[in-house]
């Protein structure tokens, strides 16, 4: 078991990450075992209570992973953890529910109750609410107990990276600055080497191992962000233009399944950082309702209310074939902004030009 770690400070508790054990049906490690304890014994507040530990499959999917000695830990081995199921469906389920998303954006002209019903036989938007609410579930664990957690999934680079990197989002208000969000982006799926070749299809190989894990996690950040209006630095066009070009391949950031395949492709002489090009256009990313004092109320709370989850109208039905491109209502607030501050610079111009005689 490799376990990769993200430490809180302000909380003195931890959220860890790993792939599936190779545990079976009795086989167990000793090694495993020494440094989970040993994690256990450092929650600050509560050094007796049982370190929890999620699996973000469903507990039927790691049973049955179980007979290919994998699955999860023994309960009766570690009898004093706590196990927590959380339902999240593997890669292949959320490939085939993002064609049928798909299929529902190029229906043409349906009827509401046609939409709706598509829409929901997608299962998208479930799927983006059980990402929200296992990352809503770690970050209370972590914030409010104090208690360290344990996150795994089937290989630690998928389902693993939204939860934790979203729960981190959830906890510490710099993840949710422009520069903290592209530090989160860095640190939770390029150096933890989350496969962005193989799941954003940049080759043509097996279509299997595609898969919008990273489009899941960029969805499930703008639902926070619709109940959170001031407490992000960055708007919905920054969120997008992270995502577009993680498919685009016009910057190196994003090729390759792990940190050796950007240094064997020599990434960093031959191709651009798109974190440079998003920081030189910072100005069309900023959120002009962001205030930075409702970022420091402490750990968000998202609700995950059925109502609660929308549609991504913004990402998903952009350029609908009919109409030209909507102005978001963000958007035109930013140019309103722009043109205030404007007007202000300006009077101070004028002000500074006006001999004293004229204003007396």
């Amino acid at each position: 078991m490799q376990i990769n770690y993200i430490g809180f400070l302000c909380y003195k508790a931890t959220i860890m990450r790993c792939s599936q054990p190779l545990s079976g049906f009795s086989a167990h490690c000793l090694e495993d075992e020494q440094l989970l304890h040993c994690i256990r014994k450092t929650n600050p507040t509560h050094s007796s209570a049982p370190l929890c530990i999620v699996d973000t499959r469903p507990a039927v999917n790691s049973a049955v992973c179980r007979v290919t000695v994998t699955g999860s830990e023994n309960a009766n081995i570690y009898s004093d953890f706590k196990f927590v199921f959380l339902s999240i469906e593997n890669i292949h389920v959320m490939r085939d529910s993002l064609h049928k998303l798909v299929e529902v954006c190029e229906l043409r002209e349906p009827s509401v109750e046609e939409f709706l019903a598509a829409l929901q036989s997608s299962g998208w938007l479930k799927h983006i609410k059980s990402i929200v609410d296992t990352s809503a579930f770690i970050a209370t664990t972590v914030g409010d107990e104090g208690v360290s957690v344990l996150v795994q999934c089937s290989d630690g680079g998928d389902i693993a990276a939204q939860v934790c990197s979203l729960a981190s989002l959830l906890l510490d208000p710099f993840y949710r600055t422009l520069q903290g969000f592209m530090i989160l982006v860095e640190k939770e799926w390029l150096s933890f080497g989350h496969k962005f070749t193989d799941r954003c299809g940049y080759l043509q190989g097996d279509q299997k191992e595609t898969s919008p894990i990273f489009t899941q996690f960029i969805e499930a950040v703008w639902q926070v962000m619709q109940q959170f209006p001031c407490a992000f630095q960055f708007n919905e066009r920054f969120l997008l233009a992270v995502h577009d070009h993680a498919f685009s391949c016009q910057f190196g950031t994003f090729i390759g399944n792990c940190e050796k395949d950007r240094v064997d492709l020599r990434l960093s002489e031959r191709t651009y950082s798109l974190w440079g090009y998003l920081l030189k256009h910072m100005g069309e990313f900023i959120n002009p309702l962001y205030r930075r004092e409702d970022s420091q109320l402490g750990v968000l709370r998202p609700v995950s209310n059925p109502q609660n989850i929308k549609f991504w109208r913004g990402m998903y039905m952009r350029f609908e074939g009919w109409v030209h491109p909507k102005e978001s209502v963000m958007e035109r607030l930013c140019i309103m902004k722009d043109q205030s501050s404007s007007l202000e610079d300006h009077i101070k111009l004028v002000a500074k030009r006006t001999p004293p005689s004229m204003t007396s």
